[in-house]
């Protein structure tokens, strides 16, 4: 994998977490009552179970998923904050092991093997040569967790560093739910 050209990636994640306030405020100003009305609907269904299987789904899928929109539920539904803290970077962290277990599986299957391969080839080569580096940058960074961890565990990744790596996920997940708190409180009326 060629080395991220750093520029690139600061002005990427700046513009993505100012955007991410935005949006936080800008829904908290315009649209507050249904955004409350339907978040608290649907939290009294899933509740804090909800918010942890919606936050495991978008971490450990090889899709582009980002488990943003499951942290703004949880605050438009009016949860306390440390809850939500606690049952998301939770689930995130586990999302990791269940990526790299499920990479592991995947070697089982040569279709999927070569998909992943074919698809990823540059972040295959980096968790060859970095390890769990790859898998710790990708905790931090506006990149895609799952695919790094599913990647992970179809090189030669070790669980043990791949675990350590992941709980890189909960000051991730702190920082973007108190964007996501500040945004929604600077939106209030």
């Amino acid at each position: 994998m060629k080395p991220p050209d750093n520029k690139r990636l600061v002005v990427k994640s700046v513009v993505g977490l100012t955007l991410l306030l935005a949006v936080a405020g800008l829904t908290g100003l315009l649209f507050r009552e249904p955004i409350s009305a339907g978040a608290t609907w649907l939290y009294e269904r899933l509740g804090l179970a909800g918010l942890f299987l919606g936050v495991l789904i978008t971490d450990t899928s090889p899709l582009p998923l980002t488990h943003e929109p499951v942290l703004f539920l949880g605050v438009s539904a009016g949860e306390d904050p440390w809850r939500i803290l606690a049952v998301t970077a939770t689930a995130s962290v586990l999302a990791g092991p269940v990526g790299w277990s499920c990479g592991r599986l995947a070697r089982r299957s040569r279709r999927l093997t070569h998909w992943l391969q074919r698809r990823f080839p540059e972040v295959v080569t980096f968790m060859d040569e970095h390890g769990a580096k790859g898998v710790a940058i990708a905790a931090l960074l506006p990149i895609p967790f799952a695919v790094s961890t599913w990647l992970a565990g179809l090189s030669t990744v070790r669980f043990g560093p791949l675990c350590a790596a992941s709980l890189l996920r909960i000051p991730k997940t702190a920082f973007y739910l108190w964007l996501l708190v500040a945004g929604w409180s600077a939106g209030a009326p």
